[in-house]
């Protein structure tokens, strides 16, 4: 059992075995396109995110301990 249970990604051990490729397009400094479905700035931003989250891509481990009164 986990302690937690991820709300944005998957722990990698659940994630996919396969390699998932993508392509991303830039114009002048802008991602504008992920795997050829254009896209605004934002929701590149959201679709990378989708991305590597089912993946398993960005979870890191974090401790909190606060005393409260």
């Amino acid at each position: 059992m986990s302690i937690v249970e991820p709300l944005m990604c998957v722990w990698p051990k659940d994630a996919p075995d396969t390699v998932e490729k993508i392509s991303l397009r830039f114009e002048k400094g802008d991602c504008v396109a992920i795997n050829g479905r254009e896209l605004s700035p934002l929701e590149c931003m959201y679709e990378a995110n989708a991305i590597g989250g089912r993946n398993g891509i960005g979870l890191r481990n974090a401790l909190e301990n606060r005393i409260i009164g």
